[in-house]
């Protein structure tokens, strides 16, 4: 049993001593009751007590009863000195009923020794005894003179007068004056020896009692070890659980890494995966499984080369091949993550489609892992409302549009009727990648003094997150890592090497270029179009002009417009879109 305070648990001993005192408290109420019960069938005649000793009786010990229950509402149960204090309370009141109707309770001292065993204590024990020996003094004394005095009493303490009047024989007596010698010795000493061996089995009692409560504390003492044990294992699971979040997280932007034209995708598939899974009524724990899905359904792609994922033109045949080899890979890696392999299966599979001509494995219907089939819906519905290298994301019309149609061949019917209701109720469509996502800016230069200014002119634009790289090898490991937006390159440091170095980011990542120079001469234009630079800007910078110049590279749209087979991840111009 456990009882709380208002903001720790109890000890063991606390708890007994709190089990203890309660349980005394409750005998001495019954007692109470049954004490109430008398005085009233008395007063009914029904017992034959003097009313007036009774009334003598019950009155005071009622008063001491009430008061001491009113100040256990104030002591603390649970302290050890508690128990002293109510056994001594209860002593009081089985003395005081014990005085004035003396023979009629006179096993009720015994209760005492009752009492004192629940407190396995040996101190206890002898504490009572001690208690119940003033009491049986006060008891034999006070019932002798105030209340209902036995035979035996009067005939130890009176002294004979006469032995014979006239021819009948009997005997006169008058109370001795002074009879404490033989109230003494023979009834005071005759009780408190008769209470040795009462003491003596009570002490046998408690020490059963004291081993039951061994094994109870034994007990209590394991379940405690196995909760803090429990909770110990719960804090590591959470930390597991974090962990697991934190690689889940590193893995997704490693492979959103390599795919500078979809930053975030994985974290927004995710998102809508989990917005898709919770309409569908699913519980939180596979909503849960269902957004680690999301995060990693792309995670084979960490072994798809990077010039690849990033390629600007059409995939050969050969590549489109193997770009679809990333979800085979992906179930490899996450095999053995969960029992159920959902979330394996959900990378492996997220690319079927529903009419069955889909990859790697065909599937169609119900087939299809549903985990993969709510996937597939959030990966196109992705696709379709992000930016590409060939496109802008598309208007969020168009995107329901591919949706509606793809209802029944590419997508599950169902899932995508809860994706177009998304869609619907995202009025502002909210649903999409955030192009803050992408405005990053590398600035290759190696003049401190310069990058400051760059750096504060851009300081006051929202969304622009700008990079410094020191030489054009740092640059190529900064563009291979990060979605780079631009680049700003000081031309001073350009030498043959390095523009090796830019021609081979142009012509993998297609990212613009803007020269920064300290001549404004005629062959500048000319210089940037022979490189296929995108433009150029001169120092001393006007803040204006850099910003007009900056904006205008970023703003510059690539190809507007879908072909709607871009949304159809099974069909043969998928190798125009990225997977």
């Amino acid at each position: 049993m456990n009882y709380r305070k208002k903001n720790n648990e109890y000890t063991f001993s606390e708890q007994h001593e709190y089990i203890a005192n309660s349980y005394v408290i409750r005998c001495f109420t019954i007692m109470m009751i049954i004490f109430s019960l008398t005085f009233i069938l008395n007063l009914l005649n029904i017992f034959v007590i003097g009313h007036n000793l009774m009334l003598k009786a019950y009155i005071p010990s009622m008063i001491i009863y009430i008061a001491f229950i009113i100040s256990t509402k104030f002591i603390p149960l649970t302290s050890r000195k508690t128990k002293y204090y109510v056994l001594f309370i209860v002593t009081i009141v089985v003395t005081i009923g014990s005085v004035f109707i003396t023979y009629h309770v006179v096993l009720m001292p015994v209760l005492l020794l009752l009492y004192a065993t629940l407190y396995t204590s040996k101190s206890v024990l002898r504490y009572t005894y001690a208690l119940m020996v003033i009491s049986t003094f006060i008891i034999v004394y006070g019932g002798y003179y105030y209340g209902l005095c036995d035979a035996n009493m009067v005939l130890l303490t009176a002294n004979k007068v006469q032995d014979y009047i006239v021819d009948n024989k009997f005997i006169l007596t008058e109370v001795n004056n002074n009879p404490y010698l033989n109230l003494t010795l023979f009834y005071v000493l005759p009780r408190c020896i008769t209470y040795i061996p009462f003491t003596a089995i009570c002490s046998s009692l408690f020490e059963i009692i004291k081993k039951s409560m061994e094994k109870v504390k034994f007990q209590a003492e394991l379940e405690q070890k196995v909760l803090e044990q429990t909770e110990e294992i719960r804090k590591q699971q959470k930390i597991a659980e974090q962990m697991f979040i934190k690689t889940l997280t590193a893995l997704t932007d490693a492979v959103d890494a390599k795919d500078r034209y979809t930053s975030g995708h994985s974290k927004r598939v995710a998102h809508y995966s989990h917005i898709i899974a919770e309409k569908l009524g699913k519980s939180p724990e596979e909503q849960e499984v269902i957004y680690s899905a999301g995060l990693l359904h792309d995670v084979g792609k960490i072994r798809i080369p990077i010039d690849i994922i990033n390629k600007p033109v059409q995939l050969t045949n050969e590549e489109y091949e193997f770009m679809k080899t990333h979800t085979v890979t992906g179930f490899h890696i996450l095999r053995g993550l969960s029992e159920d392999n959902l979330i394996a299966l959900a990378s492996k599979h997220h690319h079927e489609r529903y009419d069955g001509k889909g990859y790697p494995s065909g599937l169609s219907g119900e087939d299809i892992p549903e985990i993969a089939r709510i996937i597939g819906v959030a990966d196109s519905y992705d696709t379709m409302s992000s930016n590409r290298s060939y496109r802008k994301l598309l208007p969020q019309q168009i995107v329901r549009d591919e949706i509606e149609k793809g209802k029944g061949t590419q997508f599950d019917p169902v899932i995508a009727d809860i994706m177009l209701e998304i869609i619907d109720n995202d009025t502002e469509y909210t649903l999409k990648q955030d192009d803050s996502q992408i405005r990053n800016i590398l600035l290759i230069s190696n003049d401190e003094s310069s990058n400051n200014e760059i750096i504060n002119i851009l300081a006051e634009e929202t969304n622009y997150e700008i990079t410094v790289a020191k030489n054009q090898i740092s640059a190529l490991n900064f563009v291979a890592q990060k979605y780079i937006k631009l680049i700003l390159i000081d031309m001073s440091i350009i030498d043959k090497e390095g523009a090796r170095i830019i021609e081979l980011i142009k012509k993998i990542y297609g990212t613009p270029i803007i020269i920064v120079t300290e001549k404004d001469t005629h062959d500048i234009p000319s210089l940037v179009s022979k490189y296929g630079y995108n433009d150029y800007i001169v120092k001393p910078f006007k803040p204006i002009i850099v910003k007009e110049v900056i904006h205008n590279i970023l703003e510059r749209t690539h190809i507007d417009g879908l072909n709607c087979s871009e949304c159809n991840t099974g069909g043969h111009n998928e190798q125009k879109i990225r997977i």
